[in-house]
């Protein structure tokens, strides 16, 4: 690990989801995010056991520091000006085409129509009717994987339609680090 370098991954410890950054410090710090995401940073040298260890022992601390923070939480992206809104779907309509581009001929698709949207509730969505496809402008503040796994989720709509198991399977065939991307957003489960 470089001077300044640092890595992060997700890992399910003491029965939480945890992101894990490894960085060059001398102890492990514990945050409770404010949509309620584990976040841990502890030096290289430390175990996962001594990790998972050190989270049983805040077990109380982090429950409750997680009730503070209800799922319907202010907006953290409410104070955006109109301007920084703009920068991101500028960011997003440029990013977006050659990701459809490419996963398209991957999955043996067409998507209809692009749309950008700053949308509170959802990262993308599909009409698989018309192949409209919607991707949320706020993505441009998220991890390019992130982005990418929105555009693969929705296009893989264009061949299932619902959420069961041949959606998965599909998704896992095309994509299969979905999961840690749908982690970064913090997306349910669905």
């Amino acid at each position: 690990m470089g001077r300044s370098s640092s890595c992060t991954q997700m890992v399910h410890l003491a029965g939480f989801d945890v992101q894990l950054t490894r960085k060059r410090i001398k102890n492990v710090n514990l945050r409770v995010r404010p949509n309620g995401q584990v976040a841990v940073s502890a030096p290289a040298h430390v175990s996962l056991g001594e990790i998972e260890r050190f989270l049983e022992s805040k077990r109380s601390w982090i429950k409750r520091a997680q009730q503070k923070h209800p799922a319907n939480a202010p907006d953290p992206f409410a104070k955006a000006t109109v301007e920084e809104k703009q920068q991101w779907k500028s960011l997003v309509e440029a990013f977006v085409p050659p990701l459809i581009q490419k996963w398209e001929a991957v999955l043996g698709v067409r998507a209809g129509k692009l749309a950008y949207r700053n949308m509170k509730s959802r990262w993308g969505s599909c009409q698989p009717s018309t192949g409209r496809i919607c991707i949320n402008t706020r993505l441009a503040l998220y991890p390019p994987e992130c982005l990418e796994y929105v555009v693969v989720h929705e296009l893989c709509h264009l061949l299932v339609h619902g959420h069961g198991q041949a959606f998965y399977d599909l998704l896992d065939r095309a994509l299969p680090d979905w999961r840690q991307a749908r982690q970064r957003l913090s997306l349910p489960p669905g």
